[in-house]
């Protein structure tokens, strides 16, 4: 492995600690956490002083209609395709002060050292802060499906804001944006030869490997929507048990078949599922619920697993029915599909591990990305490091300051060799 001398992009370690402390205190939760949502005037309060920082660094700043910050710095070859870095500056209401600025602050670290070491590069790179991709704000991947055509003025006037109540369309106009030129936030066709994104794994795999860097070969795709129940509504007391037509307890039912089934898949089917939100309707004590909902997260790193998985739940609602008389029925089903990472890209991260000495390992991404929405428009690659526990979306996340600079140096090393115009992405 080369020495630290021979490395020219090791990290200012001193200049990230400064940085990332001072973006962790604007919307601070408790002693660790974040409370900064999107399209709120904290949000602003940290995006400006992240452009503060990219025009210091010589980059050329642009906010786009909706809230995207960019920063940019020139190659040595006109026309040619930029090399982007970046993930996001909002937070879960309330989260974690990792997820989302440590892709922004390392990708800045990482551009500057290459502009700092004077060492030449033919395509432009560019740094972003993509708007909203935490769901707190309302949409997921809020920025980058803007970004990349996905999103449009009717999903935002469609789409309530939960802090404000208003829509996001209201609420981007309440801080200055202009939700009515969101065409104009588009990516150019052909404008992005690559994109990279560090973030924390989120899950548990680095730290227990007690490897610092992980090279991600794809993001799993998700199947998200809701399970309605419609039973009969009756007293509590005077409807015996035989004779009910129980939706609450059908929904729970649903959930423990369905899990058994996730739970019994050989690995090469491996698959999950997630209930995250449940009501029973009308909802009071003495009532046996005539109605019941359940919101469903269903996950995997193969579109076909997850297809039969969902045909699993028609199957399961199916029998419900006739053994309860329950019907069950979904809705609102929204998909979005398994995002490889460019091989390109793998290969240009496992380089980097190599000059820079910090040892990597490849694996899947379990949670969605501003970078699935990027492959839609250019060949994409992700880094991880160590989530502590594997915690996050929670005040309680953590990951070692060591291993943010870790990322930074293994972005510096990829996106200058992915710079050079004979290189492929």
């Amino acid at each position: 492995m080369p020495s630290k001398d021979i490395f020219p992009f090791r990290a200012n370690r001193a200049r990230m600690k400064r940085e990332f402390n001072a973006q962790a205190r604007i919307g601070k939760y408790g002693k660790t956490g974040l409370d900064r949502v999107a399209f709120t005037p904290v949000y602003g309060e940290v995006r400006d002083l992240v452009e503060g920082w990219m025009k210091e660094a010589g980059l050329m700043t642009r906010v786009d209609a909706v809230g995207n910050l960019y920063g940019r710095k020139e190659g040595r070859v006109r026309g040619l395709p930029a090399v982007m870095a970046g993930s996001h500056l909002d937070s879960q209401s309330p989260g974690g002060r990792f997820d989302g600025p440590a892709g922004v602050l390392t990708a800045l670290e990482a551009i500057r050292r290459i502009g700092e070491t004077g060492i030449a590069h033919d395509h432009p790179i560019e740094i972003v802060a993509f708007v909203g991709e935490e769901s707190a704000c309302g949409m997921t991947v809020f920025g980058s499906s803007v970004a990349t055509g996905v999103v449009g003025v009717k999903d935002l006037k469609n789409t309530v804001h939960p802090p404000t109540g208003k829509s996001i369309y209201e609420a981007i106009e309440a801080v200055g944006g202009n939700p009515a030129r969101t065409r104009s936030c588009r990516i150019k066709t052909g404008s992005l030869k690559a994109f990279l994104e560090l973030h924390i794994e989120q899950g548990p795999v680095l730290e227990a490997a007690e490897v610092p860097i992980g090279v991600v070969d794809r993001v799993v795709g998700y199947t998200r929507g809701e399970v309605h129940f419609t039973g009969v509504t009756a007293h509590s007391g005077g409807q015996p048990m035989p004779y009910r037509k129980d939706a609450g307890i059908a929904a729970a039912d649903f959930m423990v078949r369905m899990e058994t089934y996730v739970n019994r898949a050989p690995d090469s089917q491996r698959v999950t599922i997630t209930f995250g939100e449940m009501e029973a309707h009308p909802g009071w004590v003495s009532i046996v619920p005539g109605g019941a909902r359940l919101s469903f997260d269903l996950r995997s790193k193969s579109q076909a697993v997850m297809e039969r998985t969902l045909a699993r739940m028609e199957k399961t609602l199916a029998a419900i029915e006739k053994e309860r008389g329950v019907k069950g029925r979904l809705s609102d089903v929204k998909k979005l599909a398994v995002c490889p990472a460019s091989d390109n890209i793998q290969k240009a991260l496992r380089r980097a591990s190599k000059e820079t000495g910090h040892a990597a390992l490849t694996l899947s991404s379990g949670g969605v990305h501003d970078a699935c929405r990027m492959a839609e428009i250019c060949p994409m690659g992700m880094v991880f490091i160590p989530s502590v526990g594997g915690l996050s979306h929670t005040p309680e996340e953590f990951t070692h300051f060591d291993d943010m600079v870790k990322g930074a140096e293994i972005l510096a090393s990829a996106i200058a060799h992915l710079a050079e115009e004979k290189v492929r992405a």
